[in-house]
């Protein structure tokens, strides 16, 4: 095998990252302490009850802000490293925005939902726009982290959100929705705190297509014991009510969400990729390296179910390609060669012979590895995350790169000229990834981990590594001797500085 030149790199040192100190302070918090700093009129209005899953960052943490708080409250967000991602333009509520941020005490990713407006209700159905956000904003008192509503206005937007999610499939299926067990206790709690007088002047006054009455039918609606066919009542009075502020999900979503379900059946066969949320700064190309034994494989499941849950994300293996028919094809005729003894692919022998078969099956490898770097990089423009294996680099070619350059007798004849140009073109215009991590483990280490090959050979391929120079690129060097919790935790830190 010869090294070449892939591409430019622009001239930058590698990036060593010193231990940072450890942050025992969630992210949440500091969350809520820098808004109220910047006194950014906002509150949690919804999901108070749940405080510990939302402080875990299992679920979403849903904010109202005013919307001439806007610029101060999107600074302190990326101030404490969050990033805005949006869903596909079908799927995006107006008024609506969400930020994620890596929490360094628990290694878990916060969303945090940012509502300009009050709008109840999900992308798969029909969404209601509650017009109170001022008087709510005004009624903020403390909380436990965040401040929350008044309980009269908490209790009106929980009964509208609560009744909102009624559906004719729960009602003809089951004898009450699924979810109505566990909101019980929140219930209770809601309509012990709220003052009745209170509620009735906030729906006079601000909410006048509601009234005291149609308040207390959505509550009652919501326990166990009532008609579920008087609960498509109730969906449909409110409706009514909310006729003006109502938006119905965008027919070519719903024909889609059916042909979905119908190909996958219901969830149960993975067919179709899921499309997750885009940075709306724009995706990024990120390339995991390292030698045999450094956990490249599992830090790319690992990474790729940290990231996949929320974001559109895909993974390429650069180092073994999807094969194209004619791939498999010149594939084919070499081991029908070599089975001849007519074709070899041995490094002495091609020093010596052109060797023409075997260097066609490499040109195809290569090709094979630029369209699938292709792929990768539109799926990037697009907004999507691409996570690479293998990604051919100039430092070290030998494990991901040209293997014709050099090869003296294909110098020789016009042929095996063609072939070396061809090859070097695809790989020329593979250009550096966004972000280049190495996972640097020393070869002894490596061989005691991969146990399913040759010593020799693992620790041949990890010394290449070892050995590379890699002053002049932009990689960020971690060391994988470490325990996985600790490499996967420097790796997140890493992509989401950079992301």
């Amino acid at each position: 095998m010869r090294q070449a030149s892939l591409m430019p790199t622009p001239p930058l040192r590698p990036v060593l990252r010193p231990a940072d100190p450890p942050e025992t302070r969630s992210l949440v918090e500091r969350l809520g302490e820098a808004l109220g700093g910047e006194r950014v009129a906002y509150l949690q209005w919804k999901g108070n009850w749940k405080r510990s899953r939302w402080m875990s960052g299992e679920g979403d943490i849903d904010l109202l802000v005013h919307r001439s708080a806007e610029p101060r409250y999107s600074a302190v967000l990326w101030s404490l490293g969050f990033r805005r991602a949006d869903p596909p333009p079908a799927s995006a509520i107006a008024g609506i925005e969400s930020y994620f941020g890596l929490d360094p005490a628990t290694g878990r990713l916060i969303h945090v939902h940012t509502h300009y407006r009050l709008v109840v209700g999900g992308i798969w159905r029909t969404v209601y726009r509650l017009p109170i956000e001022e008087p709510l904003l005004a009624s903020a008192i403390p909380g436990a982290v965040f401040p929350v509503a008044a309980p009269e206005y908490e209790l009106i937007a929980f009964a509208a959100r609560m009744v909102q999610r009624y559906n004719a499939l729960d009602t003809v299926l089951r004898r009450q929705p699924r979810w109505l067990k566990g909101i019980q206790a929140e219930l209770d709690s809601l309509i012990a705190k709220a003052n009745r007088g209170k509620m009735a002047e906030i729906l006079e006054a601000y909410l006048p297509t509601f009234d005291l009455p149609f308040i207390d039918l959505c509550l009652a609606s919501l326990r166990p014991r009532y008609s579920r066919w008087r609960r498509l009542l109730v969906r449909r009075e409110l409706h009514r009510r909310l006729l003006p502020h109502a938006r119905r999900p965008p027919i070519a979503l719903t024909l889609n969400r059916i042909m979905t379900r119908a190909l996958t059946l219901g969830g149960r066969l993975k067919l179709i990729r899921k499309r997750g949320k885009h940075f709306s700064h724009g995706g990024t190309v990120i390339a995991l390296l390292g030698g045999d034994g450094a956990g490249k494989s599992t830090c790319v499941r690992e990474i790729s179910d940290w990231l996949s849950d929320e974001f559109g994300l895909m993974t390429a293996h650069l180092g073994r390609p999807p094969r194209s028919l004619i791939t498999l094809a010149v594939g084919a005729t070499f081991r029908v060669a070599r089975m001849l003894r007519l074709a070899t692919d041995s490094d002495d022998a091609r020093e010596r012979a052109p060797a023409y078969l075997a260097a066609l099956r490499d040109v195809c490898t290569a090709r094979d590895r630029f369209r699938l770097y292709l792929k990768a990089r539109r799926f990037a423009l697009s907004g999507g995350l691409d996570l690479c294996e293998r990604y051919p680099v100039p430092q070290n070619p030998t494990l991901s790169g040209p293997r014709l350059d050099g090869l003296a007798p294909l110098a020789g004849t016009r042929f095996g000229r063609w072939l070396v140009a061809k090859e070097a073109g695809y790989y020329r215009h593979i250009l550096a990834p966004d972000v280049l991590i190495l996972l640097r483990v020393d070869p002894e280490t490596a061989v005691r981990r991969k146990t399913d090959e040759p010593a020799e050979y693992v620790r041949a391929r990890c010394q290449l590594v070892w050995d590379t120079d890699w002053t002049g690129s932009r990689v960020h060097i971690v060391d994988a001797s470490r325990p996985l919790e600790d490499v996967l935790a420097e790796i997140k830190a890493i992509l989401w500085e950079l992301l």
